[in-house]
């Protein structure tokens, strides 16, 4: 098969396309594939950080959420991790009880869980979670929420009064 030089101008025009079609995606927000997140943790190995989202999933489960989510709530942990030696401690003393992780069905990894939910571990990734991950506004979508209303003046002005989830019913 013989291989055709590309010209000067044919590497321009696939570099011009290239870079408008990238620009035009990042200004839009468009994500390409769903995986195109890494997490990154820098305290905990990365073993233990897919461990820590598979556990964080199942505390506050949402089939419909992408683990993206969920990975922004292991970074917050394992940074809390990173500046403090007693939460780092009971984080990964906490992975490590769980055992063979990936080796238990769900119902075995929600039967531990439930086992375990006094514990430091626990009660340190359910509360951290309640912040990093129902705070994080770009999930507020997902659930339908629109963000806080007061800098925007407030909810008299946007939907106070709006029922239309209520079911009709005719006036006499």
């Amino acid at each position: 098969m013989k291989q055709q030089a590309m010209s000067r101008r044919k590497i321009l025009k696939l570099g011009l396309l290239s870079a408008s079609t990238a620009l035009a995606y990042s200004s839009f927000g468009i994500v390409i594939p769903e995986k195109s997140w890494a997490l990154t943790v820098n305290t905990l190995t990365p073993e233990q950080g897919e461990k820590l989202l598979t556990v964080c999933r199942l505390i506050y489960p949402h089939p419909n959420l992408s683990d993206t989510f969920y990975a922004a709530s292991v970074e917050s942990l394992d940074g809390a991790a990173s500046g403090n030696p007693q939460t780092r401690a009971i984080i990964v003393e906490g992975l490590e009880s769980l055992g063979e992780w990936n080796n238990k069905s769900q119902a075995q990894r929600l039967a531990q869980l439930n086992h375990i939910a006094q514990s430091p571990f626990f009660q340190t990734v359910r509360g951290n979670m309640v912040v990093s991950f129902y705070d994080n506004p770009n999930v507020w979508p997902k659930f339908g929420y629109q963000g806080p209303s007061f800098p925007k003046g407030g909810y008299i002005h946007r939907g106070f009064d709006d029922i239309d989830w209520l079911p009709t019913t005719a006036k006499e």
